[in-house]
This record gives structure tokens, sequence and C-alpha cells, in this order.
């Protein structure tokens, strides 16, 4: 056993190498960063799908969904540590295939070095994201294809890879014509076509039905159009097309240059589509309406920003453009947080509960310098690209046409990003393996062809001829009826659901608000506390910030910045104002004053008054609309009477309460304006006053 061990290693000492430099960079990051690297919006959303257990509306539940079963061994760190052993496996697996079509070792690990040391692919692993995953599920969909014999049971494994990958990433369900297209090519015949797309379909409808059941729309995704909104905003030109009202409010009326990319127009705060009055599956309606117009319109403008940066992909070093996705967010950091990179190093766990992030500062910066240098060149992927779809002339017919198939599922997991939402370095690493795969099918094919041509001059030359595939035996099992397999898949996937679902994470309002509120990138500061029960309150929770509280219930969670708090405080705290109700919110008569309610008070602020809260029996008596309406926010803190009662001003008024618990309500009258009063001064009026028991 250790000779043939020995014997394996001599002749794939390339190969071994290669998997012990992964293996290395791989552990050195996981040293590095600790629990995991974040990107803001996708990892957190993952998160808190796989909390609620629900699909998200702008991504599919695919990889929350192997959250909650990673939950059961591990946190965070489990799911890195699972990610980057699927980069090595990927790698490995490659080699394997590229060695049993028959290439020499050199090539097969030529084609695994992107997947072992590629700078990029490691980091991408370390974050919580699903690219890994998809990369390795559409993957194996295309190795299962292209087996020598695919039977139907076979085609049928295939289809649920493929299915699984577009419930991970949607662009995976446009990818699966040009697997049926490649299945036809082959004419392997209806059962394997049919089991293909059985296997596929069935799961996929399934989650659309789901999803239908949260948000009424029969897809697996309302966000589609809003996306493919972003990618036409750069350019639009609003007054080439007849729009409705509604679509009028998309429109950019700067110029093209000063536009912001992508990403400002889907999901900014700012954006105009935020201003739509429809909201979820109707707002994704209007954007997606908007952006056809514009297509329709200025095809030659969009064909130029698709093909722009279908390009960039091939295009030699890393850089970004004013209307790409930024690099940084792909690049080993070296602080906690990067608020431009929207990137973060983890603070909290699967479950919500806060953690102590931890960045090891040495090997931090040398996985930073190593980035720098060594990644996946765009001509290199370019030349897989090539080989691949020369492989289909070169060896047409006995390879079955798999170079070009694999090549063209490469640039459909390009162009499809490209299409319908902007470039990202991060979308293209999924390609990676494919276009590694289809290179080495085409090198491979170019290399057995000079052979070819070496024997046909001199048939003692031999060197140049690779080694032939070996032959199996194929040993002849016993089939089982197609039902009884259907069976145990469907019992197989009702127990794993169970075990899900059952998972230990549940909904935490807290960690949903953290993320919302882009704490995570410093908005609130570093955590003074963990959630704490507010004493005297039920069902209350309050964690700290350096500039503020979350203050959360068993159903919803707020933000609730210091200078809010600050008043909260000095009025007796949480125990006097409840649970918080509302985060900051703008008054709709005075741009400047914000303020947040409680369930026994307000508070208001503005940079000059400051902060002021009413609460109490002064809040019972101006919490009525009409009495709101004509006083307006406190001016003043409450004051307390000698004979026990209370006092407070208020913009328009005032508010006294006497000792026997009657309230009187002071409304300030009306005054003349300056400008209707000579020299601009204001009389002095008498106020008007009413007594309520």
């Amino acid at each position: 056993m250790i000779t043939a061990i020995a014997q394996g290693l001599r002749r794939h000492w390339i190969m071994a190498t290669l998997v012990t430099a992964g293996v290395v960079l791989r552990a050195i990051t996981i040293f590095a960063y600790k629990p995991a690297l974040m990107f803001f919006g996708d990892s957190y959303a993952y998160v808190v799908a796989a909390q609620r257990f629900q699909p998200p509306n702008d991504r599919p539940f695919g990889y929350p969904f192997v959250l909650r079963l990673l939950s059961y061994v591990g946190d965070l760190n489990a799911v890195t540590i699972v990610q980057h052993i699927v980069g090595v496996a990927l790698a490995i697996i490659l080699y394997v295939v590229v060695i049993g079509r028959g290439a020499r070792p050199w090539l097969a690990a030529l084609a695994a070095t992107p997947l072992l040391v590629d700078s990029y692919l490691i980091q991408i692993e370390h974050n919580i994201l699903s690219e890994t995953m998809f990369a390795s599920l559409l993957f194996g969909a295309v190795l299962i294809v292209t087996k020598a014999e695919l039977s139907p049971r076979w085609a049928a494994v295939a289809g649920a890879f493929l299915a699984a990958a577009a419930l991970t990433r949607t662009v995976a369900i446009p990818i699966a014509a040009i697997f049926v297209g490649y299945l036809l090519i082959r004419k392997l015949g209806m059962k394997v076509l049919i089991g293909f797309a059985v296997a596929m379909l069935v799961p996929i409808v399934w989650y659309m039905s789901w999803f239908a059941s949260y948000f009424g729309s029969f897809t697996t995704s309302d966000s589609s159009g809003r996306f493919l909104y972003g990618r036409v905003a750069v350019f639009a030109d609003c007054s080439t097309v007849d729009l409705t009202k509604a679509e009028a409010t998309l429109c950019d009326n700067s110029i093209p240059s000063a536009r912001p990319n992508a990403n400002f127009y889907v999901w900014a705060s700012d954006s105009p589509v935020q201003a739509l009055s429809a909201y979820g599956n109707k707002s994704d309606k209007i954007a997606s309406s908007f952006s056809r117009k514009i297509i329709l319109a200025q095809p030659l403008t969009y064909a130029r920003y698709v093909i722009t940066d279908f390009a960039h992909y091939f295009a030699p070093g890393k850089y970004t453009t004013r209307v790409d996705s930024p690099l940084g967010a792909w690049q080993f950091p070296t602080t906690y947080a990067d608020p431009v990179a929207s990137s973060a190093v983890a603070r909290y766990d699967l479950a919500g509960n806060p953690i102590q992030p931890k960045i090891e500062a040495g090997p931090a910066l040398f996985l930073k310098s190593y980035q720098g240098v060594v990644y996946t060149q765009g001509p290199i992927l370019l030349a897989g690209l090539v080989l691949g779809l020369l492989a289909g002339w070169i060896d047409r017919g006995r390879r079955r046409w798999d170079g070009p198939f694999i090549a063209l599922v490469g640039i459909a997991v390009l162009a499809v990003p490209c299409l319908t939402v902007m470039f990202d370095y991060r979308y293209g690493l999924p390609a990676i393996p494919l276009f590694m795969l289809s290179g080495a099918i085409g090198l491979q094919a170019l290399l057995e062809r000079r052979a070819q041509r070496a024997r046909a001059l001199d048939p003692v030359a031999d060197e140049l001829a690779v080694e032939p595939q070996p032959r199996h035996r194929q040993r002849q099992r016993p089939r089982r009826p197609a039902w009884v397999i259907a069976t145990l898949t469907a019992s197989a996937l009702a127990v794993l659901a169970a075990v899900v679902w059952a998972a230990p994470l549940s909904r935490n309002p807290g960690f949903e608000t953290y993320v919302s509120y882009r704490a995570e990138l410093g908005t609130l500061g570093v955590a003074l506390s963990k959630p704490e029960p507010v004493k005297n309150v039920l069902d209350v929770t309050e964690q700290k910030f350096q500039t503020g509280s979350i203050i959360a219930t068993k159903t919803g969670a707020v933000a609730v910045p210091q200078r809010f708090m600050n008043a909260v405080d000095q009025a007796g705290g949480l125990v006097v104002f409840g649970a918080a109700r509302g985060r900051e919110t703008r008054t709709n008569y005075n741009s400047g004053l914000r303020y947040v309610t409680f369930d026994n008070g307000w508070v208001f602020w503005s940079r000059l008054g400051g902060a002021h809260a009413v609460y109490g029996d002064v809040y019972a008596a101006w919490y009525s609309p009409k009495v709101r309406a004509r006083l307006k926010e406190p001016i003043s803190d409450v004051e307390t009477s000698a004979e026990g009662g209370a006092f407070q001003i208020f913009a328009g008024g005032s508010i006294t309460q006497y000792a026997d618990g009657s309230i009187k309500v002071t409304v300030n009258p009306k005054r003349p304006s300056t400008a209707s009063t000579p020299g601009g001064s204001l009389e002095p009026s008498r106020p008007a006053s009413a007594t309520t028991p």
C-alpha cells in the first residue's frame, strides 16, 4: 500500500504540490479572518432568510437552506471551512476528470491550478455567499451530462443538480436551454431528455409555489425588474421613450457620465426606484416595463454596455470602472469593516448573537499582498473558452461536442449578469472551473491530433501520444423500477426538509434591524453589550452600541440613535417608555426635525433644539391626533411642580398636569406673519386654553 501511494505521488506530484499549496492558503485565510467575511446586503440577507425559514424576495433560498443545515454542526466558521473544502474538492474532481479523458498529469494539473491558488476564489470561499455552492452544483451538472454513457437516471441526477444551482442563483435557469440543446445534439433519446427536464422542473415549480404563498407571484424572485432597471439606468435617455407617470419617476436627468453604478439604482435609499408609490411585485413590474422600453429605444447603447462588460472578464489584470461593482469587496481586508467596499468581518453568528471578530494582521497582510499577484488572468479564461469551442471542430463527434457545450455554459454564466445586472468580478468566479475544463478538453484534442499526425509520418515516433483512457468493465446491476427510485428520493428529500426546518435557528428581530441599519459597516459603532432584557418590561431587550441602541421585542426591533436614547434615559429609561415602535423619522412639516416613537412616549430631536421627550400623563393628553396636530413637538423637557404636577412647553402651546390629575392643554393662537406686520414685529396675544379632567 505504501508503495502504491509513493508511486501515485510520484506520478501526480504536480497536483499534490498544488493541493498542498491550496490547503495551506485556505488554512491561512481561516486563521486570518474569524469567523467569516460578510458582504453587506447579500451575506446578511442569506442569514436572515435562514433564521426565518422563508424565501427572500430578491434571491433564492438554496444557500439559506444549507446555512440552516450547517447550523447543526457549527457556526460561520463551519460554513467557511466547508466552502474551502468544496473549493479544493472541485479542483481535485477537475483533475480526475481531465486525467480520465486521457490527458497527461501536467495538463490536468494546469487546468486545476486556478481553482487551488486563485486568491479571489479563496477570498469568496471565506464569504458567507452562494458562489462556491453555485459553482459546485453547476459544475456537477455539467460533468454528469457529459458522461460517455448517460442513462435516464443519471440525466435526472443532472437535472436535480441544475435545479439546485437555479435555486441558489437564478442565472442557472436560462442556462438550462444550453443543457437541453446539448442533450438533443447527442441524440440520447426522449427518456434521457424527459428525465433531465422533470428532475429540474419539479423542484423549481415547487419553489415558485412556495414563493407565491408569501409574495403572491408565481416566480423565484420579484426583483428581476429592479435589477434590470439598474442595468439600464446608467445610460437611459427618457426623452426617447413614451413613459407612464409611474415610469417617468425612474428617470435620472443627470448626464450618463455623472451617474453612479447600477447598485445605487437598485439599493440606495435615494434611488428613483424608492420614490415609486408601488411596492413589492408592483414596483418590480414598473421597473421592468421602464427597462424594456429603454432597451427597445436604445438597443445599440444597451448592446455596447453588455459587450463591454462581457469583454471586461477577459481583460488582463483586475480593474473596475465607474459603472462596475467595486473590486474592494472581493479583496482581503485589513480592517474590520469597509463601508466603501460594503464588506466586514462578521460580528454576529448564524443565530444573530454578537461575537468577537478577529483579524490576524500578519496573515491578513500576506493574503493582501498575495492577492495582488496570484489570480486568474482574463486572457487565461479567454484561452479556455476558445480552446473549448475549437474542440468541437478538432475532435468533432468522438467527444460529443463536450468542449463547446462547457464553453457555452461558461459564456452564459458571464453573459446573463451582463444582460440583466452589471459587471462584477464576483459573477465571473463560477465560470473559472468551466473554462478550465473546456480549455483542457480543447488542448487535449490538439495534442491528440498532433500525435496522430506524428504517427502517420513515423509509426515509431510515439512520444507525444497520450495515455489511452482505461476501459472499465461495467458490472450489470439489478434494475429498480422507476417508482421505487422516485419514492426513495422523495422520502429522502422530505426527511432532509424536516431536518432543516427543525434547525436550531429562529427569527431574531434584533439582528434583522442590525442588518437593515447597516450597523455592521459602522453605523452604530462597536457593540458595548449583548442584548439584555429590560427590567420590569416584558419581552423587551436592549443592546447598546457606541452611537445608539437596538430595542427588540419578539415581533420586531428598532435601532435608536444615541441622541434619542439620551432623552429616554434622562426621563427614566425604557421602564417609562416601553419598546420602540418606529425608527427615526422626519416630520412632514420640518425636514430638520426627527422623532422616534415608543409604546409610552415620543422623542423629538433637531440639530438646534436638541432632544426632548414627551411621556407619562402629559403624553396621554398630547397623543390625541387633534391635540398633537396643534401643539406639535415639545420644545422643553417635562418640569415637575412642587405640588406634584407636571408642565411641558410645545411648539404650539403647553400642557399642564395638576396634582389632582386634571390636565390643561393650552394652544397658542395663530400669530400674524412678519410679512403682514409693519416693521416685521409680532404682537403678543393671550393664549387660549382648555381643561380636561
